[in-house]
């Protein structure tokens, strides 16, 4: 079994080279490395260029900047491995990555879709927490939404593997030019397949920098976020709509989270654009997909409905 592992670079030159080493000192040795030079304008480029003359599994891509969901679609169409990965390339990986990643999806015949933990590291490679994976075999995508969407860091590209003929068959990319790229995707891609399953080992090691795009408090990116989120979330309830195997109960369930997740969007906006905002989420009635099968969730929908700004101000963490 063969993995492509697909790594997006741009202006990572500090770390890039800690995150080639983790993954050309894999136990498990039937993989490329398949990265793509998103137009960086450092001098990340010298440093690609030297694993790719040591290492034939290296393979080096260049194109013009275009963020990183255009790098990641642009890595695919040239992958040939069995399964997609991806790691970002300020990231790095466990040893064991790939053998225990292959374990298990030979033991499973080969699943659409297979789920690992992971670990938040600071810049300064102390450890912050492990994020264990739910363990389950052999779910349907929806069963597997009920367990994952338990756990709020299931979204990222770089949190699972995938079977290349699933992927591509269903035509999945990542939408060019916007923030919560894997947001946007990921829920949809679970939901699709028809055998998803999971390994508990914390197997990749998430990089917490500070200023970076997605820690950043600069009002600006914030706003920007905002609205590629709401852009995100109609695609999703659009085409989470076709999937006509979703029972009703189903449906409602993916769309309560999916809507949920929206209002931590709004906690670190200032009140002008969080007065923008909750327009925005009362033009889509968000708290008609919100469950009310609880006198909790009935509450929560009333003030969601009725009270938006203290509710995201006061309630959401």
């Amino acid at each position: 079994m063969k993995f492509s592992i697909i790594v997006p670079v741009y202006n990572v030159e500090k770390y890039l080279k800690r995150c080639l080493d983790s993954i050309q000192n894999q136990t498990y040795d039937n993989f490329e490395v398949i990265i793509v030079n998103d137009g960086s304008p450092d001098r990340s480029q010298e440093i690609i260029d030297e694993y790719v003359k040591h290492d034939d599994r290296f393979l080096s891509y260049q194109k013009e900047n275009g963020g990183l969901s255009d790098a990641r679609n642009y890595g695919v169409k040239y992958a040939t491995g069995d399964y997609l990965l991806f790691v970002d390339s300020d990231d790095y990986v466990s040893s064991d990555y790939l053998k225990m990643i292959h374990e298990k999806i030979t033991q499973e015949n080969n699943p659409d879709i297979l789920r690992f933990g992971f670990s938040l590291i600071d810049e300064k490679e102390h450890k912050k927490t492990d994020l264990y994976a739910p363990v389950f075999t052999s779910q349907s995508g929806i069963k597997a939404f009920y367990s994952l969407s338990q756990d709020s860091y299931f979204v990222p590209a770089w949190l699972y593997a995938y079977r290349k003929d699933f992927f591509e068959t269903n035509h999945f990319e990542y939408a060019k030019g916007k923030y919560h790229e894997d947001y946007g995707l990921t829920p949809y891609v679970i939901l699709c397949a028809s055998k998803v399953v999971s390994i508990s080992d914390c197997l990749y090691y998430y990089i917490v920098r500070e200023n970076s795009i997605m820690t950043s408090n600069d009002e600006e990116k914030l706003v920007k976020k905002m609205n590629d989120t709401l852009i995100l979330y109609d695609n999703l309830k659009e085409e989470i709509s076709m999937l006509d195997y979703l029972s009703k109960t189903e449906y409602k369930y993916v769309m309560s989270y999916l809507t949920n997740t929206l209002f931590s969007k709004g906690c670190l906006l200032s009140d002008a654009s969080l007065e923008i905002f909750i327009e925005e989420l009362k033009k889509r009635k968000v708290w008609n997909y919100l469950m009310d099968d609880t006198f909790f969730r009935k509450v929560k929908k009333y003030l969601v409905k009725h009270h938006l700004k203290f509710y995201i101000r006061k309630m959401v963490k």
